[in-house]
C-alpha cells in the first residue's frame, strides 16, 4: 500500500529567477548545498573566445574578461582564428599568432583573468589542428601514394623516379619506400603471396635495378609523400604546416615551439589552465608516418608490404583477407595518433600543470578509435549543435566514464542561426546534452569585438554569438548560474547506468547520440542528409550503428572499447565494475561474426567470474595478427563460453558464475534478471524522450536530473529505482533552492513522485537518507506541482489582467520610437510602425495599477505572470528589481514590493538582433544601424521573429 509521505499544500507559481536564501542546517554529505546555491567557479561555463584574424583591442579585451567573470563565466579558451565570413573585408588583420605582439595581448589576458580568478586557456594553433609557421617540412602530415607500370620480364628494370599524383595534384616532398611486382590482372585482384618486393635502395649513387621473373608485372612503387596541407584558417599572418599527428617527434617539436612561445607571456603564477585541441580535420588520405611499416610489423606480427596494393586500388582474392588487413591498417592510424598525439600532449601538459581538453571524436574527418582517443585527455571534449545534426556529446561522455574523468566538456551550441535565439533556446539544448553526460559547457563562441566593429559586430562563420554584444547580455546571469548549479550537480559521484554497449575494435568508429535538437528539420542551413531517420545509422554522421541496444526508455547506458575491456574492467558480485567504482549489470556485444581476440580472451574471464553479456557467437579474430591460428582459438574460447546455446532453440549458457545471451533483445534480457528502469515515466506518450533524466550516485545520494525539453506543460508520474528508505528533496537550479517538504509514495522497487514539469523545465530530485522537511526560506513557490491553471478551491486564486494600457519606450538610436501606447500585448513585429517592427534592444514596458488593502494582506502571495516573453525581460516594481524572467510560465513573485493603492510596474523586455538586421537588408538605401560580418547571412526574405510581451497579463494573488 502506498505510504504519503507528505503532503504540498501551497499552491503557488514556478518563477525564474535567481534568488538567495540562508542555508539549513549543513548535512553530513559529500554533496554540500552550498556549492548548488553558490556553485564554483569550475562548474561555471567556457568559452570559446575567438581572436578574429588575431586583430585586438586591449581596452574591450580587457573589458570582456571583466564581463564574463560578471556575467558568470568560469573563464576562456582563446581562439586565433581567420575570418572565415568576411566578404566585405571589415577585420582587420592582425599580428601573427604568438608573434611579439601577440605574446603581449597574451601576457595582458593572463594578468587580467588571473586577477578575476578566470581560467584562461589558449588553443594549440591557430585555428585548428595542430600545426604553425614553425613546422619543418619532416614534420609535417604525410600519406600514402603510388606510381605504377606495365612491365614485362624477364628483365632488369629501373623503376620510374616522378613522384605520384595525390588528390590534390602532383605530390611534394616525397620519398620512395619500397617497390613491388604484382602479377598484371585487368580488375586488380591479387593474392599477397604472388607479390615480389624489392628496396627501393641506391647503389654506388645510382638507382638500383631490379631483376623481375618472366611474366607481365605491374610495377608499384609505394612513396610517403608529404602532403603539404596548411592549417585551416588561421589568422591571415599565421600561416603554418599541419604536423604529423602519427609522430611523436612531430607533437613534440610542435608543443615545444607552442609552449617555448606561450612561457614569454606567463609566468609560474599566471599561466595558461588549459590547451585545447580541435576536431580532427586533416584531408581524407591513407595516413603515414615514417615509422609505420616498423610499427605495423611490431604490433601485428607480419610484414604488411605485401598487403599495401589494397590501400591503392587493388583487391585482395579472399575479400575477408583484405578487410582484417585495412581493419589492421587503420587500427595502427588510430593507435599512433593517440600515443603520438593526444596521449603525448597529456604527457606535455602535465610536465607544466597544465590541463587537456581534446574533441577527439568522431566529428570532422575522423581516423580515431574515439572512446580511447578522448580518455587519453584530461577533459573530453564533444559537441552539440543549434538547429544541427551534430551531436556527439554521448561519445565524450561515454569516454569520460569509462576513463574516470569526472568532467565532460562539449562544444556548445554551434550553428548557422545568427542572433535567432536566445538563453531559453539554449536551455532546451543544453538539458539534452545534460541528459546526455555534459557537466561543461564550453559556448561555440565568445567574439572578441573591438570598437571598430559595431554592433553586434565580428563573429565567426558558425556559432550562436554569446558575448558582450549579445542584445540580452545583461541579463545573461540567471542563465549562468543555471548552467554552473546543474553542472555542479552532474560532477557529484558517478554516473548510473546499467548497460555496456560494446563497439567493436574498428576504427575510426563512434557513438550515436542519444537524442538530437528536436527542431532540427530538412528547412534548416545545410544539407539535410537522406540517412537521418533511418534507425540503424548515426544520425550525426550517417554511418551505421556499431551496436544498436534498441529503444530502452528508463535506462542508461555508456559505450565501451576494447582497450577498457581489457585493461581496466572486472566482475565483482555480478557487476560489470571500474577502477572509480562506475558499475554496469550487463556488456552487450555488436552483432558481428569477428570479434578482438583480445577482448574474446578477456569475456571468458569476466564471464567465468560472474559477467552477464549478451551478444553473438563470434566465428573469427578481426586482425590478421597471428592467423590463421587466432581464428582456431577464438573459435575454442566461443565454444566454451556459448556452449550449447544457438540463439535458435537455446538462447543462453551459465558460463562459471556467469551467462551469455544470445539473440535476445537487451530489455528481454533487463526484465529476465529483474532489472527494473532506472526511471520510469507514466501518464505521458514520452517515446521521444522529451522527458529525459541522468542519475548519478554519491555514498549518501541519488541525484537524477529531469529535464521537460517539450514547449508544454506535462503531469507526470515518476517511478525511481533507489532505496526506499531514502527521502526526495527537489532542487532548482534555475533558483538555486531546496524543497524539502514533497509528496511521494513507497513503491516495492523504489519511491514512486508526481510533478507537473513545466515546458522546457528541468529539476534535480536528490534522494537523501535524511532530511529537514524544512524548505529554503526563500521558497514561495512549489517545485513539484508548479502553478495549477484550474485550482480546486475556486477562490484560492484571484487575478487581475494588465494587458492593457502599456506605454512602451524605445532605443530611437536603433531605430525605435521614443514611445507608444498600446491596447494589447502583441509582437513588435505587427506593428505598423518600421521602427517597432525591425526593433532590436531593450525596450522598457510601464503601466499602473491599483490595489485595495485586502490584496496587500499578509495572508496573500503575488505573481505577475505574462502568457509569452521573447526573449527575456526584468520585472520592476515600484522602482524595486524582481529578477529576471526567462522561462516559462513567465512568471516572477511581486509580493514584497506591492501597496496599497497607485502602483508602477516596468518590464525591460529584450529581444534578438535579428529584426534589426533584417530591417537594415530591406532598406539598403538607409544608414544601416547594425554593423557585422555575418549580415550576408541575411536576405529580404529573412523572417522578423516574435519579439517582446505577448499575450496575456496577469497579477494573480495566491491565499497562503
Amino acid at each position: 500500500m502506498d505510504v504519503i509521505l507528505s503532503l504540498l499544500l501551497v499552491l503557488s507559481i514556478n518563477f525564474s529567477f535567481s534568488a538567495c536564501s540562508p542555508t539549513e542546517e549543513k548535512p553530513d554529505s559529500l554533496l554540500m548545498e552550498e556549492g548548488f546555491l553558490n556553485p564554483p567557479n569550475e562548474s561555471r561555463p567556457l568559452a570559446l573566445w575567438t581572436w578574429m584574424n588575431g586583430h585586438i583591442d586591449t581596452v574591450k579585451l580587457l573589458y570582456e574578461l571583466e564581463e564574463m567573470k560578471d556575467k558568470g563565466f568560469r573563464g576562456a579558451i582563446i581562439w586565433d582564428i581567420g575570418a572565415l565570413m568576411d566578404p566585405e573585408d571589415m577585420i582587420p588583420d592582425g599580428p601573427a599568432f604568438l608573434g611579439p605582439e601577440s605574446l603581449n595581448y597574451l601576457s595582458l589576458a593572463l594578468d587580467k583573468s588571473h586577477s578575476l580568478g578566470l581560467d584562461l586557456g589558449i588553443s594549440s594553433a591557430s585555428s585548428w589542428n595542430s600545426g604553425g609557421e614553425w613546422v619543418d617540412i619532416a614534420d609535417g602530415s604525410k600519406e600514402l601514394l603510388s606510381t605504377t607500370e606495365q612491365v614485362t620480364g624477364p628483365a632488369a628494370i629501373k623503376p620510374a623516379t616522378e613522384n605520384p599524383e595525390s588528390a590534390r595534384g602532383k605530390a611534394e616532398n616525397c620519398k620512395k619506400l619500397f617497390v613491388m611486382a604484382i602479377p598484371q590482372n585487368p580488375d586488380k585482384i591479387y593474392s599477397p603471396e604472388e607479390v615480389i618486393v624489392f628496396p627501393a635502395g641506391e647503389k654506388d649513387g645510382k638507382l638500383a635495378e631490379i631483376q623481375l621473373p618472366a611474366g607481365s608485372w605491374e610495377l608499384l612503387s609505394i612513396f610517403s609523400c608529404n602532403t603539404m596541407q596548411h592549417l585551416v584558417v588561421p589568422s591571415p599572418n599565421s600561416t603554418g604546416l599541419i604536423i604529423d599527428h602519427l609522430s611523436q617527434q612531430a607533437t613534440e617539436n610542435h608543443f615545444e615551439a607552442l609552449l617555448s612561445r606561450i612561457d614569454q607571456a606567463s609566468t609560474p603564477e599566471k599561466q595558461f589552465k588549459f590547451i585545447f585541441i580541435d576536431s580532427y580535420e586533416v584531408w581524407q588520405m591513407m595516413d603515414w608516418t615514417p615509422n609505420f611499416l616498423a610499427e605495423f610489423e611490431n604490433r601485428y606480427a607480419y610484414d604488411p608490404r605485401p598487403y599495401i596494393p589494397l590501400l591503392q586500388g587493388f583487391d585482395h582474392s579472399d575479400s575477408l583477407i583484405q578487410v582484417r588487413f585495412e581493419s589492421d591498417y587503420r587500427r595502427l592510424v588510430s593507435d599512433l595518433l593517440i600515443e603520438n598525439h593526444y596521449a603525448q600532449t597529456v604527457e606535455i601538459a602535465e610536465q607544466r600543470g597544465m590541463q587537456m581538453i581534446t574533441e577527439a571524436g568522431h566529428g570532422g574527418h575522423p581516423r580515431v578509435e574515439p572512446l580511447k582517443a578522448l580518455g587519453h585527455s584530461h577533459i573530453p571534449m564533444g559537441e552539440f549543435w543549434n538547429r544541427q545534426r551534430h551531436w556527439v556529446t554521448k561519445e565524450a561522455a561515454s569516454a569520460a566514464h569509462i576513463y574516470g574523468k569526472k568532467v565532460v566538456a562539449a562544444e556548445s551550441l554551434t550553428g548557422w542561426n545568427h542572433w535567432q535565439h536566445g538563453p531559453t533556446d539554449f536551455k532546451q539544448l543544453i538539458d539534452i546534452a545534460f541528459c546526455e553526460g555534459l557537466n561543461q559547457v564550453v559556448f561555440h563562441t565568445f567574439s572578441h569585438n573591438p570598437e571598430i566593429a559595431g554592433k553586434p559586430g565580428f563573429v565567426y562563420h558558425a556559432g550562436e554569438h554569446i558575448n558582450v554584444n549579445a542584445t540580452w547580455w545583461e541579463m545573461a546571469r540567471p542563465f549562468m548560474d543555471y548552467i554552473a548549479r546543474s553542472s555542479y550537480m552532474l560532477r557529484q559521484g558517478n554516473y548510473v547506468a546499467d548497460v555496456l554497449l560494446y563497439y567493436g575494435d574498428d576504427a575510426p568508429n563512434l557513438v550515436p547520440p542519444k537524442r538530437l535538437d528536436p527542431n532540427y528539420t530538412p528547412d534548416m542551413p545545410g544539407l539535410f542528409p537522406d540517412y537521418f531517420y533511418d534507425e540503424s545509422k548515426c544520425p550525426h554522421c550517417g554511418r551505421p550503428r556499431p551496436v544498436n541496444p534498441g529503444k530502452l526508455p528508463g535506462y542508461e547506458y555508456d559505450y565501451i572499447n576494447e582497450d577498457v575491456i581489457t585493461s581496466r574492467l572486472k566482475t565483482e558480485n555480478g557487476a560489470l565494475v571500474l577502477p572509480e567504482g562506475q558499475a554496469y549489470k550487463i556488456l552487450v556485444l555488436p552483432d558481428r561474426m569477428d570479434i578482438s581476440l583480445e577482448v574474446l580472451q578477456r569475456l571468458e574471464q569476466l564471464i567465468f567470474n560472474g559477467a552477464i553479456v549478451l551478444g553473438r557467437k563470434p566465428e573469427r579474430a578481426s586482425s590478421l595478427k597471428g592467423y590463421p591460428e587466432s581464428d582456431k582459438e577464438v573459435k575454442k574460447i566461443a565454444d566454451q563460453i556459448w556452449g550449447n546455446s544457438d540463439g535458435e532453440k537455446v538462447f543462453s549458457n551459465k558460463y562459471g558464475r556467469g551467462t551469455i545471451y544470445w539473440r535476445k533483445s537487451v530489455r528481454e534480457v533487463l526484465d529476465e534478471l529483474s532489472i527494473l528502469p532506472d526511471m520510469e515515466v507514466m501518464g505521458i506518450d514520452n517515446h521521444d524522450l522529451h522527458i529525459d533524466f541522468v542519475h548519478r550516485q554519491t555514498t549518501s545520494e541519488d541525484i537524477y536530473f529531469i529535464s521537460n525539453s517539450s514547449e508544454r506543460q506535462e503531469k507526470i508520474s515518476i517511478n525511481f529505482r533507489v532505496d526506499e528508505s531514502r527521502i526526495p528533496e527537489i532542487w532548482d537550479p534555475v533558483s538555486g533552492l531546496i524543497q524539502r517538504k514533497v509528496s511521494f509514495s513507497k513503491k516495492k522497487d523504489g519511491i514512486m513522485l508526481e510533478m507537473i514539469m513545466d515546458p522546457l523545465a528541468s529539476r534535480f530530485v536528490v534522494f537523501r537518507e535524511n532530511t529537514s522537511g524544512i524548505n529554503d526560506a526563500s521558497l514561495h513557490t512549489d517545485l513539484q506541482f508548479g502553478f495549477q491553471e484550474e485550482p480546486e478551491a475556486d477562490d484560492s486564486v484571484e487575478a487581475m489582467d494588465i494587458s492593457t494600457q502599456w506605454t512602451i519606450a524605445f532605443n530611437p538610436e536603433w531605430g525605435g520610437p521614443e514611445s507608444i501606447q498600446t491596447d494589447s500585448l502583441a509582437s513588435w513585429t505587427e506593428s505598423e510602425s518600421e521602427g517597432v517592427q525591425f526593433y532590436s534592444g531593450t525596450a522598457s514596458y510601464s503601466r499602473e495599477f491599483t490595489l485595495d488593502e485586502e490584496m496587500v494582506s499578509p495572508q496573500k502571495e503575488a505573481f505577475i505572470t505574462f502568457e509569452d516573453i521573447q526573449e527575456m525581460a526584468r520585472v520592476f516594481v515600484n522602482g524595486n528589481d524582481c529578477g529576471i524572467v526567462w522561462l516559462p510560465p513567465y512568471t516572477t513573485r511581486i509580493t514584497p514590493f506591492l501597496k496599497a493603492g497607485a502602483n508602477t510596474i516596468t518590464v525591460k523586455v529584450v529581444n534578438t538582433w535579428n529584426n534589426r538586421i533584417v530591417g537594415d537588408v530591406r532598406n539598403p538605401d538607409k544608414i544601416s544601424y547594425t554593423r557585422t560580418n555575418a549580415n550576408i547571412k541575411f536576405n529580404e526574405d529573412s523572417p522578423l521573429l516574435p519579439s517582446g510581451l505577448m499575450g496575456k497579463s496577469q497579477i494573480k494573488f495566491i491565499n497562503k
